[in-house]
């Protein structure tokens, strides 16, 4: 029975995912992988994750990094377009995805789509301005500006992530390290969830309720 998790732990990570594919842990056991140059296990954690929790966006990035440093561009780009079909503003698919598809030579028309979507977060991006005038000068000419609404909805470092986890939380669970990780990927109503949990077979304290205030300043900064 898991007690506690430890996220930079291979051994923890490794045995919260036996126990459920579902678990939104599965990106960072899969990057772990990644940065152990073990691309195998990495792939595999993300394709049995992603099976069961298709909506898990963390999960899409990681896999395509994998694929990417693999050399395996054509898959990249087919799971990066996925990604962004779920959430086109996530800046560091986009990015990505433009590096991949200029290594892949690919058409003029999908490569200015998201060119486009990007300088429509960087309208300042002289950059991105020279890429797309090679395709659409036109485009250029009208210059598109974002609301500071608009801003406000934007990834920043990271995306956002404000998906609903279709996950069943064991007792065992229940943690505020597990707290922790939801809150680390951005996953604030389900780590409210946990936290609930958690508060329902321990006696709450002082780490808990600040805990809970923080989660729901974060939840309330996405509205």
């Amino acid at each position: 029975m898991i007690s506690d998790i430890n996220i930079s732990s291979k051994k923890d990570l490794e045995q919260v995912f036996a126990e459920d594919f579902s678990s939104p842990i599965f990106p960072i056991l899969g990057e772990l992988y990644l940065k152990n140059k073990d691309f195998h296990r990495a792939e595999k954690v993300c394709l049995v994750g992603l099976k069961h929790d298709p909506a898990n966006i963390n999960g899409y990035y990681i896999l395509a990094k994998v694929y990417l440093c693999n050399n395996q561009l054509t898959k990249a780009e087919k799971i990066l377009i996925k990604l962004l079909d779920k959430k086109p503003l996530h800046i560091n698919a986009l990015k990505l995805i433009i590096t991949v598809q200029k290594e892949l030579n690919t058409s003029e028309n999908k490569q200015v789509k998201y060119l486009k979507q990007l300088f429509n977060i960087f309208p300042d991006d002289k950059n991105l301005e020279t890429q797309i005038i090679k395709f659409d000068k036109k485009y250029i000419n009208k210059k598109p500006a974002i609301s500071n609404q608009g801003k406000q909805k934007l990834d920043r470092a990271n995306p956002k992530f404000e998906i609903n986890l279709n996950f069943n939380i064991k007792p065992s669970m229940a943690t505020l390290t597990f707290v922790e990780i939801l809150k680390e990927q951005k996953h604030y109503n389900e780590a409210l969830h946990v936290l609930s949990l958690f508060e329902s077979t321990k006696e709450k304290n002082k780490k808990t309720e600040q805990l809970k205030t923080e989660l729901q300043k974060l939840l309330s900064e996405l509205q």
